[in-house]
């Protein structure tokens, strides 16, 4: 006999909102490990004493964005439409199942004025480098890679230009005239105009994005030049945990070198952690940056090649007979896999925020993302 499908809508169950979030759920294990009194104790100089209406929480506004990346949400509207859906992202935020979910403007307006040029995401980031260092899970030997990550222009918001102002100035500039071309109306332009570059030769000398000034057009491997940052990570090679992530303006493989040499330097000032050793593709294979590594005294396990006849080079190329060096070589391959993830399940591939200092922020939240996920996964264990 094929059953019929009859719900009673006006029948009541009597269940909680954890009870609703499986034991194995990604958002129960990440959880225990969020602070939120540190979250509130860091926001607390950027809120009145007293005075007003009671604003949103600080730490569930985090816990959105946190659980956002996670879910691989883009948006604000889409992270919105999670929050009234889901009901494990209801949990992980802290709120009922009755609970009006915000605005997306509400997000907007927070992360602009209350958060922007702040470091709250920088230093989420750091806290869980800290509890991984206190907790004896960073190694003395690390990894350094940086990747591609697209921007959020369009090839077509390139045009040429002649600075004759500072940048600050410039930036202001083409924002205002963009601006005054949404508002104003043109037949002839239906918004989405056609572009061609047939010879023309566009360069980052010469050309600039009116939407993300700070982008730069970068080109890696095959692909074509894309409008882009270059993205630098350090990890610790025993736990694939990152020490340090940041974000560049792209400078051909320079931004990849002085970008990764700036975070070990930070993680020595920070936390207070130098390694003995740093791993890297080919592409850190130049003098100056294994000249700086060994004026660290770390040990430069770098890939080796045949170009280059300094002093340098054959000590790096003497040191690929070591053990230890085939052990990096094969370790850092596994930063990669890190970019992998992100960019597969937390939305790495293509920013969503544009200037160099909000995508900075936008890529701590994701690291901070990582390390959480890979401190869940030593605690379970630890305590198996």
């Amino acid at each position: 006999m094929m059953g019929h499908n009859e719900p009673q809508p006006d029948f009541y169950h009597a269940i909680t909102l954890e009870q609703l979030v499986p034991e194995d759920h990604p958002f129960r294990k990440i959880r225990p490990l969020i602070d939120t009194k540190r979250i509130r104790e860091l926001r607390r100089p950027f809120y009145c004493e007293n005075n007003g209406r009671p604003s949103v929480p600080p730490e569930q506004l985090f816990l959105a964005w946190l659980g956002g990346y996670l879910l691989g949400c883009r948006s604000d509207r889409k992270l919105v439409m999670e929050l009234r859906c889901n009901m494990a992202f209801r949990w992980f935020v802290g709120l009922d199942i009755s609970s009006e979910v915000w605005d997306d403007s509400t997000f907007a307006r927070n992360r602009s004025e209350r958060f922007e040029g702040t470091d709250i995401f920088e230093k989420l980031f750091d806290e869980t480098v800290r509890v991984a260092s206190r907790r004896g899970w960073i190694s003395e030997h690390w990894s350094m890679d940086g990747t591609l990550v697209r921007a959020n222009a369009s090839q077509k918001s390139f045009v040429p230009f002649e600075v004759h102002q500072d940048p600050d100035q410039y930036r202001e500039m083409i924002s205002g005239e963009k601006k005054a071309e949404r508002t104003k109306k043109r037949d002839d332009d239906p918004g989405n105009p056609t572009v061609r570059w047939d010879g023309q030769k566009r360069s980052n000398k010469t050309h600039r994005s009116t939407t993300d000034p700070d982008a730069r057009l970068a080109a890696k491997g095959r692909e074509g030049a894309q409008p882009g940052y270059t993205v630098n990570g350090v990890m610790e090679n025993r736990n694939r945990i990152l020490v340090g992530i940041g974000v560049e303006r792209f400078r051909s493989v320079a931004s990849e070198m002085e970008g990764g040499m700036g975070l070990i330097d930070r993680a020595r000032k920070r936390y207070r952690l130098k390694p003995r050793s740093v791993g890297g593709d080919k592409g850190f294979f130049a003098a100056a940056f294994l000249g700086g590594l060994l004026k660290r005294k770390i040990k430069p396990h770098v890939a080796a090649t045949v170009q280059g006849a300094q002093w340098i080079h054959r000590r790096v190329r003497s040191m690929s007979k070591t053990i230890g060096y085939a052990l990096s070589q094969r370790a850092r391959k596994r930063i990669e896999e890190l970019w992998g993830e992100a960019k597969e399940y937390h939305g790495l591939r293509r920013f969503s925020r544009r200037g160099l200092e909000k995508v900075r922020q936008e890529a701590y939240l994701i690291g901070w993302l990582l390390n959480l996920k890979r401190l869940t996964a030593l605690q379970a264990t630890a305590t198996a």
